[in-house]
């Protein structure tokens, strides 16, 4: 361990005090320093920023890890979690709107599955706009795809075994987490685009 490291932990310690220091205040609550204050409950539309978030989480990791802030091996399980978790969120969110333009009825999605969420989904865009590019649904297709065979239930990036007992990520041993970071990019930059054009066509019939 350098000398950075052992400063910043030593740092650390000093500055964290003991539980009993805090013992019968609140877990939550509004301080004074009202920049610390995050404010929940203040939109119609809570799934945009649970999808949101978690990208945003994964993209502060991501920074935290090009500046050395954070140590790389532990935490690529939580910073795949954030991204699989955000897809899984917005195409959670993008879904209602193109079954509601597909003329289908509502559906509940209380699945974790990505593939049979983007499948569906672009049976609908297709039907949609039999126009839509012929490069970039199939390329978001198998990312999804690698990332759903890897991690079908949203556990592996959580538990180091499954609830069988299982190895999690048996043959996994290297993330690079520069490509990963910039192909999960691409992908929910097409995601929000598809979200905003149906959205579009939900608000403006006749739109296509």
């Amino acid at each position: 361990m350098d000398s950075d490291n052992d400063s910043e932990i030593a740092g650390l310690i000093t500055r964290t005090k003991f539980p009993s220091a805090y013992a019968g205040q609140e877990l939550f609550i509004q301080g004074d320093d009202w920049q610390n204050n995050a404010m929940l409950g203040w939109t119609h539309f809570p799934l945009d920023l649970y999808a949101a978030g978690y990208k945003d989480a994964a993209d502060a990791l991501i920074a935290a890890l090009a500046e050395g802030k954070a140590p790389l091996d532990s935490v690529v399980y939580p910073l795949v979690f954030l991204y699989r978790h955000g897809l899984e969120l917005e195409l959670k969110l993008i879904l209602p709107v193109a079954r509601r333009l597909a003329g289908e009825e509502p559906a509940s999605d209380q699945r974790h599955g990505l593939m049979p969420m983007w499948s569906e989904l672009r049976r609908h865009l297709e039907l949609l706009d039999p126009r839509q590019d012929e490069k970039e649904l199939p390329a978001i297709e198998g990312f999804i795809h690698k990332l759903d065979s890897i991690d079908p239930g949203s556990f592996s990036f959580r538990y180091p075994k499954s609830k069988k007992g299982e190895v999690s990520l048996p043959d996994l041993r290297h993330v690079n987490v520069r490509h990963l970071s910039e192909i999960m990019d691409s992908v929910f930059m097409m995601l929000s685009g598809i979200y905003s054009w149906l959205g579009e066509m939900d608000q403006q019939p006749g739109y296509y």
